[in-house]
């Protein structure tokens, strides 16, 4: 079990509601058995099988599932062979809506996501059993259950961080993509915390973080708010910072970004206002990118771990192709977005792109 501390009542500068809100998670690292940069990993979820991809293998098919049709992903790979049962934001919930009862809001809150997001009330289901050492997910994360509206508004960061929960209580590196999906890796966090990574926070350093700087508390549209929270601190000091946190962390972010933004999606009708629903995993996209970046031109040994591991490969390309599912299906959509259009304009830049196709390259793809 990867042993972490969660810093509360975090949340990005760029948010306008609590959809949009998300803690960093990070904490104290658990020591693995060495293994080699090409050994396999687990993809099993809970007694239930999991397609383990053999080089160019497809992913274990979601019942009426929808693979993504952007044209940044590979129909010949990993990325573009996901699938997953979407989201139906059109499902009829007035009903739900005009008795919500505060005292039953968990009631409201099974009932809401069962019929538009079951996925999203599966990961508060097992957040809530099998996080429950860790805490209750939405005692910290929903505080304001007044109305369904504001319920409504809390349900991206609930889904959020109670995916957090489930992969904390999971042993080694896990992550939970759907039902019959896991994948867990080993050895993902940052060297300093017994992994063969580095500290996300370094790739403040590289050559794109200009193009979009740490806000370091302004507000301004042209700043990463993100950056402040999850790209924290002096990886160097003797101080246990967010920023400190390996590749590892940084792809369980994204993953739950994707959460976010396929919640915000599902509810997106009953808000009033605009959220960073996009934003979020835009960003996380452009890390990841720039993070592959920097591990190739400054930690050579990182960058071999991560295209040499069979499972950091596979889950690398599952979050690309699961994010640009999302992305696509609410492409149309301005109110889940605040910034998103000119974070996808840096993902977009070539010499990134080209940083996923090598990761495509290295899985057997080309």
């Amino acid at each position: 079990m990867r042993l972490f501390t969660v810093l509360l009542g975090l949340c990005a500068t760029a948010c306008l509601s609590d959809d949009s809100t998300s803690s960093a998670t990070g904490g104290h690292p658990s020591s693995h058995e060495s293994r080699d940069a090409g050994s396999a990993s687990t993809a099993v979820d809970a007694g239930l099988n999991a397609g383990a991809d053999a080089g160019t293998g497809g992913q274990s098919p979601d019942a009426g599932g929808t693979q993504p049709n952007s044209p940044l992903v590979d129909s010949d790979c990993l990325d573009g062979q996901y699938r997953e049962a979407m989201v139906d934001p059109n499902a009829e919930i007035e009903d739900l809506v005009t008795s919500f009862s505060s005292p039953d809001f968990m009631t409201y809150i099974e009932g809401v996501l069962n019929r538009r997001y079951p996925l999203g009330w599966y990961i508060i289901d097992r957040g809530l059993r099998e996080g429950a050492a860790i805490g209750h997910c939405i005692d910290f994360f929903m505080r304001d259950r007044s109305s369904a509206e504001r319920v409504n508004s809390q349900l991206s960061t609930a889904v959020h961080e109670c995916g957090h929960f489930l992969d904390m209580s999971l042993n080694g590196d896990a992550f939970v993509i759907r039902r019959d999906l896991s994948i867990t890796c080993e050895e993902g966090d940052s060297t300093d915390r017994f992994g063969q990574t580095f500290a996300r926070s370094r790739i403040n350093d590289d050559d794109y973080s200009r193009l979009r700087p740490p806000c370091q508390g302004n507000r301004s549209p042209d700043c990463d708010s993100y950056a402040d929270i999850y790209l924290d601190g002096d990886p160097d000091n003797e101080s246990f910072e967010g920023g400190d946190q390996g590749f590892n962390m940084l792809a369980e972010e994204a993953v739950q970004y994707i959460n976010s933004l396929a919640t915000s999606y599902a509810v997106y009708d009953q808000s009033r206002y605009s959220t960073s629903a996009r934003d979020g995993i835009l960003t996380h996209l452009w890390w990841i990118q720039r993070y592959l970046a920097y591990a190739r031109d400054r930690y050579p040994a990182a960058h071999q771990f991560l295209l040499g591991n069979e499972c950091y490969r596979r889950l690398i390309l599952t979050i690309w192709g699961r994010a640009w599912l999302y992305l696509e299906a609410t492409e149309e959509i301005a109110q889940l977005t605040i910034n998103g259009g000119e974070i996808e304009t840096l993902v977009l830049d070539p010499n990134l792109l080209a940083e996923i196709e090598a990761v495509r390259e290295a899985h057997g793809c080309r």
